[in-house]
């Protein structure tokens, strides 16, 4: 898993030490910081800016992206651009600010953020900033990037540097301009779906691994009795469908799938599906990990065989269990 375990993911290059310009309508000066964007003056939080737009000079951990050529993900996006430039005139100019006008991604991912979360005390060109200085600084988010598009890996590299109340106050935009709430000391692995994503809440100490699909109005809480880690554990592959509430520090095995609506209060177990208010054990999964195949649709199928499954953990009119484990394959 990427970026998910307690250590922060850094880097070092062969200088120490990059310049990037901080116009100041007051002044002009240039600012000098560690690449590893560690360290940030205060001053750097809220300046005032000129008109214009922040460009970072070339940095290393871009070689392999920008002067070799090769990035893939990027490659395609601008293709994309293209040809949807070409077929809608109409949309050219929207697409080539957000997209043919930059050199990278991350340039491109930090104008687009910055003009959707701008407000009256967060300018677009501060954000824009912000969002470049950790993103063209941090390997882990530049492989994050191009898996899933995510403003909360800018916010957890905010938190980790130190810079809290930034990193919350990001927070707190995303979830009144998108309705995501994701606080950024959660610890999230890389191919990440939020599938719709309106409603989502991720707590505090949630992880969550890799290739994991959540749809909308899922909630990762606590459940208030509890300090400290007390929020929900997802395993890799795992399948939290619409309107899911998981709550305290409880693991979803790996290759989970949980239906909509459930609530969940107890460890799942690897590769099984639960559903239910609160959710049981209805059978298991054969797909490693079913967060790709996202078949969780509600045939007729699916519930003849969940309502098979429930019936055999039911007491007979006898009071005798019919069967005492369900083996059941949905």
């Amino acid at each position: 898993m990427a970026c998910i375990n307690n250590e922060n993911c850094k880097f070092s290059s062969s200088s120490s030490f990059s310049k990037l310009p901080l116009i100041d309508s007051r002044r002009f000066s240039t600012v000098e910081y560690d690449e590893t964007g560690d360290e940030f003056p205060i001053e750097r939080v809220f300046p005032v800016y000129a008109r214009g737009t922040f460009t970072p000079e070339p940095n290393p951990v871009l070689l392999e992206f920008t002067i070799s050529g090769y990035d893939p993900i990027w490659n395609a996006i601008r293709e994309e651009a293209k040809l949807e430039a070409e077929k809608e005139p109409i949309l050219s100019s929207f697409l080539y600010a957000s997209i043919l006008s930059h050199d990278y991604l991350e340039q491109a991912l930090g104008f687009v953020l910055a003009n959707r979360l701008q407000n009256p005390t967060l300018l677009a060109t501060q954000l824009m900033d912000i969002f470049c200085n950790v993103m063209v600084h941090d390997r882990c988010i530049q492989s994050s990037i191009r898996l899933d598009l995510q403003v909360y890996r800018v916010a957890h590299k905010l938190l980790i540097q130190g810079r809290e109340l930034l990193a919350l106050a990001l927070q707190s935009r995303v979830s009144e301009v998108f309705g995501i709430d994701i606080h950024p000391a959660a610890r999230i692995g890389e191919g990440i779906l939020l599938d719709h994503g309106t409603g989502v809440v991720i707590g505090e100490t949630a992880v969550i691994g890799d290739r994991v699909s959540i749809l909308h109005g899922v909630t990762l809480g606590g459940t208030g009795k509890e300090t400290g880690d007390r929020h929900p554990k997802i395993g890799d592959g795992a399948l939290l469908g619409a309107c899911v509430t998981i709550l305290g520090n409880i693991r979803i095995g790996a290759g989970a799938m949980v239906a909509a609506g459930s609530l969940v209060l107890k460890d799942v177990p690897s590769h099984s599906m639960v559903a239910g208010n609160p959710a049981k054990l209805i059978g298991f999964v054969d797909e490693q990990d079913p967060s790709l195949t996202m078949e969780h649709d509600a045939t007729k199928e699916f519930f003849r065989n969940v309502a098979v499954a429930n019936r055999g953990t039911m007491p007979n009119v006898s009071g005798v269990a019919e069967r005492g484990d369900i083996i059941k394959r949905i």
